[in-house]
């Protein structure tokens, strides 16, 4: 018989559990936590840890309830060990471990030396991770505290030169000491931006242990020493580790020093006229420092010795070697006025050395003070002369400059060829010297240079014994064109500024380079260089395009040299960051604008009324857009 009671008891049981389930109190929603309640702090403002060892410091968290993740073999440990003010964890200590200390909420962290270097002092913070427990904040901090060394607490901890200790000094200076690595010296390094004739100096500094330089225990505020070169301190620690400090001073922009004074002080004031006076190099760590000698000095220069800041041509007493460029008599100040990067001369100079041309006239950047008063920033330079390290050629070989100025004594203009100026091309004798070359030189030349004018423009110019070859040597004049059209100088179809050489039994040869200051890495003065190739015409280069050997020569020598000029950008960058000085100071004195004053008011580069740093990026922007034209035009021969 069927049970007819057993859907009525589903019924009923099904109501009763409905009815308990409606009656039920919910349970109270999960309180949110409030980021702004949870706070962490460190028991310490300075924690010494003892080389190779370890120190304690207290973290309490505020929330004794807080749970987290404190194992730091672990990767999702929530706890971490910043210097203050990065990302970044500490180099030469770390946390070894963590554990629960005694009062709820409170953990004992260790730190471990790891020995890498034997002092550090730093500011750190502690950091907790919180947003792996659902916190609105992804991580908190304590206050900073400062972690040390135990041997930096022996050591030395600041060290400076005071204006009241050193009256010669502008304002006080402070160095800054920095920790090496485990095995080296600790060093002290700073700057002095002034000038300063004497570099003996009272230092002022903090030690927890006796110092000494040499043997001999020093005095913080009495004790005087030499810092034109690097000095070193020590301090014995108690532990009977000895820590070295080698003190480093940059001198005034960090470039060398020319010093020249002449007699009676008198100015500079004739390109003629040589004044005796002396000279001495601070190297300022970087070359040699030159002991005071006896030099003759004159002014030089075309248009650049008529504008405010002057350039100079020297005659030392004897041969001498100066900031490690060989020896030789006769150097060159070029005063680079127009010039706002102060870098024109220097990165043609570079990009000629990078060639295959046999000489370019070394150079160093220096800082000049003129009869005691600084003159800016400056370019010592070798001058173009014969010698073995120079301009490589006998007695009787020969030194050529295209110059359109006309100005010099032995000169003549060739019909063969052209110019901007002279209708025909300018050629002047530099060597030999014009008091030396006889009337048969003198001719022997002029007919050299007329027979190979003849050849370049013959009905065989491009023949391999009877054109132009006979005469010329085409790698130098490629390489010499490149040059002129990487920097974008116009003075080769002036001409200006252009040389050449011959020796005994050779080929006539393009070379060196000189005075690239004016118009260069710029579309200011030559607005037809933008996009295309613009100086195929100038001089004999017309006719020697048309020598297919040539072009062809042209593109194998660019493609042999594109990876050196590709590295151009990069030094550009480097003397950029190491004249900034030198540019704060040489502009306060010396404005380029004013170069338009004695040029039409027309601007020269284009950039003179730019900042230094805007000036040096226009011309690298310049100078890489530059290479990948000539790439294009030349790989199209």
């Amino acid at each position: 018989m069927k049970n007819h009671q057993t859907p009525l008891k589903c019924l009923f049981i099904a109501a009763t559990l409905l009815a308990a389930a409606c009656s039920r109190i919910p349970d109270p929603p999960e309180e949110e936590k409030d980021p702004e309640l949870l706070g962490i702090s460190v028991d310490k403002q300075q924690v010494i840890i003892p080389a190779q060892g370890t120190a304690v410091l207290l973290l309490q968290v505020n929330e004794p309830g807080f749970v987290f993740n404190y194992d730091i073999t672990s990767p999702q440990c929530q706890v971490e060990l910043r210097v203050q003010g990065t990302t970044s964890q500490p180099e030469c200590y770390t946390i070894q471990s963590i554990v629960p200390a005694q009062d709820k909420g409170s953990y004992k962290i260790h730190l471990k030396d790891k020995g890498i270097r034997l002092t550090y002092k730093e500011q750190v913070v502690l950091c907790l991770i919180t947003s792996r427990a659902g916190y609105g904040k992804t991580m908190i901090t304590t206050r900073a505290f400062e972690v040390i060394s135990s041997l930096s607490q022996a050591g030395i901890s600041a060290f400076s030169f005071t204006k009241s200790l050193n009256p010669s000094l502008d304002a006080d200076v402070e160095l800054k000491v920095i920790s090496a690595e485990k095995g080296y010296d600790n060093t002290i390094e700073g700057n002095i931006p002034c000038w300063l004739d004497d570099m003996k100096l009272i230092s002022t500094f903090t030690s927890g242990n006796p110092v000494k330089v040499n043997g001999v225990v020093q005095e913080s505020g009495k004790t005087v020493n030499d810092f034109s070169k690097p000095v070193e301190y020590k301090v014995l620690t108690n532990e009977g580790t000895m820590l070295s400090y080698t003190v480093k001073v940059d001198l005034f922009t960090g470039l060398p020093v020319v010093i020249i004074n002449t007699e009676g002080g008198q100015p500079v004031t004739s390109k003629e006229d040589w004044m005796n006076a002396t000279i001495r190099i601070q190297g300022v760590q970087l070359f040699e420092d030159l002991p005071e000698m006896a030099t003759e000095i004159r002014g030089r220069g075309n248009t650049t010795w008529y504008w405010p800041k002057k350039p100079y041509a020297l005659k030392l007493e004897s041969k001498t070697s100066l900031l490690g460029m060989p020896k030789h008599k006769r150097w060159v100040l070029l005063a680079n006025f127009m010039d706002r990067t102060m870098l024109r001369n220097r990165i043609a100079y570079k990009i000629a050395q990078s060639t295959s041309l046999a000489w370019t006239p070394r150079n160093e950047i220096v800082e000049l003070i003129f009869n005691g008063r600084h003159q800016g920033n400056y370019m010592l330079i070798e001058q173009i002369k014969e010698d073995k390290n120079r301009v490589n050629i006998s007695d009787d070989g020969y030194i050529l400059e295209l110059d359109f100025h006309f100005d010099n004594v032995v000169q003549w203009v060739s019909p063969h060829g052209q110019s901007i100026q002279q209708g025909g091309i300018p050629f002047a004798v530099k060597f030999p010297d014009e008091e030396e070359i006889t009337p048969e030189q003198v001719d022997w030349i002029k007919n050299y240079i007329d027979q190979a004018g003849q050849a370049i423009y013959g009905p065989d110019f491009a023949d391999p014994q009877a054109g132009y070859r006979k005469y010329l040597d085409m790698q130098s004049f490629v390489d010499y064109w490149l040059v002129f059209e990487l920097c974008i100088n116009h003075e080769l179809a002036n001409p200006g500024s252009v040389y050449m050489y011959k020796d005994r039994d050779t080929k006539l040869f393009a070379g060196p380079t000189w005075d690239f200051d004016w118009g260069t890495f710029s579309y200011q003065a030559s607005p037809q260089a933008k996009g295309k190739l613009f100086m195929t015409e100038a001089i004999w280069y017309k006719q020697l395009f048309k020598d297919p050997e040539f072009r062809a020569l042209a593109k194998e020598r660019w493609n042999a040299l594109r990876g050196k000029f590709d590295q151009i950008p990069a030094f550009l960058d480097t003397e950029y960051e190491r004249l900034a000085l030198s540019a704060e100071l040489n502009f306060k004195m010396w404005d380029p604008a004013e170069s338009r004053n004695m040029n039409g008011g027309q601007l020269i580069n284009g950039d003179e009324y730019l900042s230094y740093s805007s000036a040096v990026e226009r011309m690298r922007k310049i100078l890489i857009e530059r290479i990948q034209t000539l790439d294009e035009k030349i790989n199209a021969f």
